[in-house]
């Protein structure tokens, strides 16, 4: 009976030991091309004799990057008049009265029906094509429909912040928003 057990014993650490090296002989070479997207780029380079070389991501501008015409280019004339006096203070302030901090959160951890403020100023400069970070925020409280962020519904912002916020608020809402440059 002990040769028995003996004798399956050695024939499981056989049996394992094999597995072991013919799994280590299924491991990819580090030095091989894997197959990618970049794959026939990287070929054609190969058998060019040239050296593949990956390129470092362009890093998308932020608020920072932009001359002050540039951040509010577009806006309406009275609007960008009321932006040059206005107290992000403010703004802030109308935030809480007017219940947009209910629908969006200043945690990018903390998810809400609407998207979050954290680094907004940052995601405007190029959430919309060719569209000024402060006239993408404008046009989001006064036309909230115009433009959505992608996995957020229409419908549910108000669309009457035209009608219930001054221009001198909706500046110093759009002012507000601007200073959230988080990263």
């Amino acid at each position: 009976m002990k040769g028995m057990l003996r004798f399956g014993l050695v024939a499981m650490v056989a049996v394992l030991l094999a597995g072991a090296a013919l799994l280590s002989a299924c491991a990819p070479d580090p030095s091989e091309l894997i197959i990618s997207p970049e794959l026939g780029v990287q070929l054609a380079a190969r058998a060019a004799g040239e050296e593949v070389v990956r390129a470092e991501p362009t890093k998308a501008p932020i608020l920072a990057d932009l001359a002050p015409e540039q951040i509010t280019a577009g806006l309406p004339q009275d609007v960008a008049d009321a932006l040059a006096a206005a107290d992000p203070t403010v703004g802030q302030t109308l935030a809480q009265t007017n219940a947009c901090i209910g629908c969006h959160s200043m945690d990018p951890a903390v998810q809400q029906p609407g998207p979050s403020w954290y680094g907004v100023a940052n995601h405007a400069v190029s959430r919309v094509p060719a569209e000024s970070p402060a006239l993408y925020l404008y046009e989001s409280i006064m036309n909230p429909g115009a433009f959505l962020v992608p996995s957020y519904p229409d419908g549910i912002m108000p669309k009457t912040f035209s009608e219930s916020l001054s221009v001198q608020d909706q500046a110093n809402l759009v002012a507000y928003l601007l200073q959230q440059t988080q990263e």
